[in-house]
């Protein structure tokens, strides 16, 4: 991991653990837990459980999760992000691996309750089949939907997905072209007041302008710019696949 006074940039790729983690002694803030898991055998939770207060986000690249959210039985597919919502009953049972996901806890507070035992008797397929979850649950966003791509995915409107607390966008650029479109009109340098921003390369390059620096940002790392830090994009290589988050969601952002 590198650190600056002005960026943190941490590498992921092979790693599995948190890549964000508000317990930690040193961390900067409690907006937000990050982790990562790299090619891992699947898992399955103790209990059902609920988080009071945060949002809690599975965003799959490799294998497939089944999880119980509500009484409906999800199984998340590769490129596919699954959202459970705050007091929703949910538990991880298993799935099919290797396993790579992000795992977002939005806000991050202390906020785990159990609620009881996994059940014997699970939802019935044809619940599963309809892939549909209550609104009041959750919900779940194909990656390869080209709506749910380099836009902001969750946040305030106009977000494809309302959130409160994280705003992410899920960028894939196939060519150097859109990659690169809008650099000096549309990405400008900027800096928040208050929210930090994260980006994280699954596939080519990111370079970014941080004042006076240019950092590259290369799959497999993720760069954390923190408040009152001027930045912009400088470039990216393609094909490109990332995804950029920040937190809180705040109209804090100053252009130069």
């Amino acid at each position: 991991m590198s650190r600056s006074a002005k960026y943190v940039k941490r590498a992921y790729q092979g790693y599995s653990g948190y890549l964000v983690a508000p317990w930690n002694p040193d961390a900067a803030h409690d907006l937000v837990a990050l982790r990562h898991s790299a090619l891992v055998a699947p898992w399955a939770d103790a209990d059902v459980h609920l988080h009071e207060d945060s949002e809690e986000y599975y965003l799959l690249l490799h294998g497939e999760l089944r999880v119980l959210v509500g009484e409906a039985l999800v199984t998340v597919r590769p490129l596919e992000m699954l959202m459970v919502k705050p007091n929703t009953p949910h538990a991880v049972l298993g799935g099919q691996g290797p396993i790579e996901h992000f795992g977002f806890r939005a806000p991050a507070p202390d906020d785990r309750r159990t609620i009881g035992p996994i059940p014997r008797e699970m939802p019935s397929r044809s619940k599963e089949d309809q892939r549909a979850l209550k609104r009041d649950w959750g919900y779940r966003a194909s990656l390869e939907n080209a709506e749910n791509r380099n836009c902001w995915l969750t946040g305030r409107p106009p977000a494809r997905f309302y959130s409160p607390h994280l705003l992410l966008a899920y960028l894939d650029f196939p060519t150097a072209e859109a990659a690169n479109a809008g650099l000096g009109t549309r990405h400008r340098l900027h800096l928040h007041e208050r929210s930090w921003e994260y980006y994280t390369v699954l596939e080519g390059t990111k370079i970014l302008q941080i004042e006076d620096e240019l950092v590259t940002v290369r799959a497999g790392e993720m760069l954390e710019v923190p408040p009152g830090v001027r930045h912009t994009l400088h470039g990216r290589e393609a094909p490109y696949r990332g995804f950029t988050f920040r937190v809180p969601i705040l109209p804090d952002k100053v252009e130069f």
